[in-house]
Order: C-alpha cells, then structure tokens, then sequence
C-alpha cells in the first residue's frame, strides 16, 4: 500500500494552500460537464456561510482524458478560496481520490473535510453548510446525506444497502451508499491510514465502507436532510457494471468482518437528524432507464447468468426466478420477500462459496433490475410510493433474517445445488 496517496507535484501544490478550517473535496474522473458547477456550487457555499473560515478546494482526478483538470483549473473562483487540483496513486477509483483527499485534509489541518461527487448538477451552496455545520460544531465526527434520487440511480442504496445494513447492523442509516458526506479532520486522517486501499473499498466500495466502520466502531454519526440529487450519468441498463460489483462486493464482504455484531439481536437505533427533510409529497423523479430497458436486462442477464443462478440460489428460490425468466414480463413481477432471499442467498455464497465472489456479485445485478422495474411498476416512480416500497423492503428484511442465519451457519459450497 502507498505510504502517500498523493503524487509529487501534488505534494508541492499542498505547500500554496498552506492551512485550511474546511476542506472540500471532489474526487474527478471525466466531469467536464458538471465540473466547473460543482466548483462554483462548493466555493460560492463556503465563502456565503463560512467567511470566517479558511476555506480550500482539493480536485483529485483519476487521470482524465478530457477537459475535467483544465476547467478545475482555470474556473474563476472567490479569491479567498484556495484550491489544489492533483492526481492520486494507487487503484484506479473513486475510493483512492477521496484517501488523497482525507490525506490533503490532514496535511492542512482541516477541522472539516466534505465530500462531492463531480457529477453532481443539483448541488446547491446550502449542502456545503448543511453538511459542515455537525462536523464544525464538534458534535460528530460522520455526516451523511438523505436525499431523494431518481429510483435507477439510487437503487443500490434504497433496496439493497439500505435494507442490509439497517438488518444486519441495527442502525436505520437511509443512505449508506450516499456518495457525498462530511468527516472531522481526526477521523480523515484515521480512515486514511487503514490497511484496505489495496482493495475494491478504493474503487467504488468507499461509500458504503465510511457508513459501515461508522456503526460499527460507535462513530457519532448523523444524517442531513438535502434537497434531491441529480447526477449527470449516462444511464444505461448495462450487461456488466464494475461499479455494482465493486460496492455491492464491499457491503457483502464487511458481512464477514463484522459478522459477530450481526449474528446478535438488538432494537433498531434510529441516527440523529440535523435539519428539517424537504417537502417531495407527490414529486416524481424520473431517469432514462425505463421499464422495458430493465425487462430486456433482466432477460438477457439470465441467459448469461442461469448456470450461477442455479448455484449461487436456494433451489426454491431460482425455481421462482426461473418462472420468471418465462414469462415476457416477467421482470415487473419480482417482489420484495423473493429478493430479499436472493440477496441472502448471494451474500452468503459471495463469502463462502468456491466461485469468483466477483462473478457472484455480477450474477446478482439483472436480479436487481427485475427488482428495479417491479417498483417502478408498482409506483410511477412518485418519491412518497417509492419511499414505501424501501420501507416495505426493509421490513421484509428484517422478517427474512432467520434465513440468512440459517443459510449463513448450514451452507456447504460442495452440497448437491450449492446450498444446505
């Protein structure tokens, strides 16, 4: 593992910054389109709410072929606000910009360090003080966001992470996969030297591993109501997504790690709320992706996927997904309890199973666009139903998790059909 996370010239560029209050970081990768708004949005929100503050912006791009370094660059900002934009070494992903942004951080001394994807459009100068503010006041050392995001761009979170992380670890954190949050400099500093960026927590597992040594090392943690968030990606029901595999193979593999705390039962505790949830009562946020994509996805997938299917599931389980596959729609018709024991089903086998967990984890996702279309179906994609429907999941979670035990302490990778 890299002793720094930061090249040479970024090491010098460090020295014109000199110390800094508050950090905000954004981890680049070909963001020539939203760059220069997330810029403005972030400087504009410091210098309106911290005036007082040294404030500085740190850009850490993964080596863009486009014009994302040029325009961070060149963008005139408010001139007490000082900026650095560098490369960082190590595994190429997002999780290794934010370790050199944690590692910036430190080197300035920062009381605070925030967070923002680069592809955020909706990003407004009041998230920069809403997710300070708690760090800022000494209060907490964690905050993450909670915000409405289209259903296809948030999915991973609202039916996957979500629901297993508030089962297994008994903390209702809405949003485990966020993207964006804000740290104390104490803690940035600490994440940053921990032995995992040689793994896929330096690609795209780096949000949802925040969240979970989070809860699980008793962090003071809150939750900041935002308004929605809207990303500028290419939305595509894609065939193979390294991003799903890389995120949903942290959230399994932490399974393992903390598996005692789990394997307990324990009450919900519900993570402090700073702020008042905006209003989205009958709002609908909708993206490219549409049903028929999702169907087409799904069918596709189990022509490439039925073989793992049938190792990976619990007999019953890949019989109802298999009468599924047969049917034309058969996508808009996988419901909550069914998904819940695939996930299971997979997590388990991702951590005790003799196939390439990477390829366990790809098995899962057109599981998870059938899944995807079912509440789309069920909603309209309306953010109060949807809401619903997370809920609804979560609970089926909760009233499922004797079978993930029991998967988890019986499963026998060489049993007849994988399971038992």
């Amino acid at each position: 593992m890299f002793e720094t996370s930061l090249r040479t010239d970024g090491q010098r560029r460090l020295a014109e910054v000199g110390s800094a209050d508050l950090l905000i970081g954004i981890p680049s990768y070909k963001n020539e389109q939203t760059i220069a708004h997330v810029l403005e949005a972030a400087a504009h929100g410091a210098e309106t709410h911290y005036p007082n503050l040294r404030s500085a912006l740190a850009v850490v791009d993964g080596g863009s072929s486009d014009e994302t370094v040029r325009i961070a660059l060149n963008l005139a900002l408010p001139p007490a606000i000082r900026r650095v934009v560098t490369t960082y070494q190590g595994i190429q992903g997002k999780g290794s910009a934010v370790r050199a942004i944690f590692e910036i951080a430190r080197a300035v001394g920062a009381k605070a360090c925030v967070v923002f994807e680069a592809d955020l459009a909706s990003l407004t100068r009041d998230w920069v003080q809403r997710l300070a503010a708690p760090i800022l006041s000494r209060e907490y050392d964690c905050a993450i966001p909670i915000y409405a995001r289209p259903l296809v761009e948030g999915a991973v979170n609202d039916i996957l992470a979500y629901p297993l992380t508030r089962l297994l670890y008994g903390v209702d954190v809405r949003e485990p996969m966020a993207g964006d949050l804000a740290v104390s400099g104490e803690l940035a500093a600490k994440l940053h030297d921990r032995d995992v960026w040689e793994t896929d927590v330096a690609r795209h597992g780096i949000d949802v591993w925040i969240t979970t040594v989070a809860i699980n090392e008793n962090l003071r943690m809150c939750q900041v109501p935002l308004t929605p968030k809207i990303e500028n990606k290419r939305e595509a029901a894609v065939a193979i997504d390294p991003g799903f595999v890389q995120s949903v193979g942290t959230l399994f593999r932490m399974m393992e790690i903390y598996r005692r705390r789990w394997s307990e039962t324990r009450p919900l505790r519900a993570v402090s709320c700073c702020g008042e949830n905006p209003l989205l009562e009958n709002q609908r946020l909708t993206g490219a992706i549409t049903i028929d994509m999702l169907n087409d996805a799904f069918h596709s997938g189990a022509r490439r996927c039925r073989r793992l299917w049938r190792s990976t599931l619990a007999p019953m389980n890949f019989q109802a997904i298999d009468d599924l596959v047969d049917k034309p729609r058969g996508a808009t018709r996988f419901e909550g309890d069914l998904w819940a024991r695939a996930v299971f089903d997979f997590a388990v086998v991702y951590n005790k199973g003799e196939n390439d967990p990477d390829k366990v984890a790809a098995a899962l996702l057109p599981l998870y666009y059938a899944r995807i279309a079912t509440i789309l179906r069920e909603t309209n994609a309306r953010l109060d139903a949807v809401e619903q429907v997370v809920q609804a999941q979560a609970q089926t979670f909760v009233e499922q998790k004797p079978y993930l035990l029991h998967r988890w302490q019986t499963y026998v990778p060489w049993a007849v059909d994988g399971v038992r």
